[in-house]
């Protein structure tokens, strides 16, 4: 299942400051920032730091639940590209301060929508995990994409590999080189002894499709 089962709910007065901003044409991406959004940007990273267990959306390694620095709120279309987009709770994860610094302001949608010459063209934010390239914290199951071991990570569909691409997941081994061991070994022998003793072949198949990621990184 996804990362985040919740998108955030603004209250009235959080709602009336955002209607507000995006009826005023000044208004750009670079304003998220500003004080008067303190209260937003500080809610939405409290809720989002809960909804996912304290963990980076993208990375999946721990953000802090203390300060904001590495903690991250994330606009998955980025606000740079699509100001209407800036509000948009779908939009918004928490990240870490890395992803945060790598992902900046690449494209994820795989259609951009037309603003320029139909400005007052139907424009609301995608609801299909199709629409975009990347692995999407809303509507994506991590682990259908991307198979993570320790600080390993693999693709396993083209949305997988955009996302380790896009936010250089794969960055420790870049700077520091790989690793002796991905696979631990009791783990390893305590799935053999799993499928040993199943008694369906679906309990089997569970344990298979388990060996099978495993044997990518050995």
């Amino acid at each position: 299942m996804p990362l985040i089962d919740e998108e955030f709910s603004f209250n009235r007065e959080q709602q009336d400051l955002i209607n507000q901003k995006l009826a005023d044409d000044d208004f750009v991406h670079s304003h998220w920032g500003s004080d008067d959004l303190q209260d937003i940007r500080s809610s939405l990273r409290r809720f989002y730091r809960r909804k996912q267990l304290g963990k980076c959306a993208f990375c999946l390694n721990d953000v802090s639940f203390v300060s904001a620095a590495n903690a991250q709120v994330e606009h998955i279309a980025p606000k740079s590209l699509h100001r209407q987009f800036i509000f948009e709770p779908k939009n918004l994860c928490v990240i870490c301060a890395d992803c945060n610094t790598i992902k900046r302001d690449q494209e994820v949608l795989n259609e951009v929508p037309e603003t320029v010459n139909k400005p007052d063209g139907r424009v609301r934010y995608p609801t299909a995990s199709s629409a975009f390239k990347i692995v999407h914290p809303h509507f994506d199951d991590y682990q259908l994409h991307i198979i993570k071991r320790g600080k390993v990570y693999v693709d396993r569909t083209p949305k997988g590999q955009f996302t380790i691409s896009a936010c250089k997941l794969n960055r420790f081994f870049h700077q520091f080189g790989f690793e002796e061991d991905f696979v631990d070994d009791d783990a390893l022998i305590d799935l053999m002894t799993n499928f040993i003793q199943s008694s369906t072949t679906h309990e089997r198949k569970l344990v298979l499709d388990v060996l099978k990621d495993l044997m990518i990184l050995m």
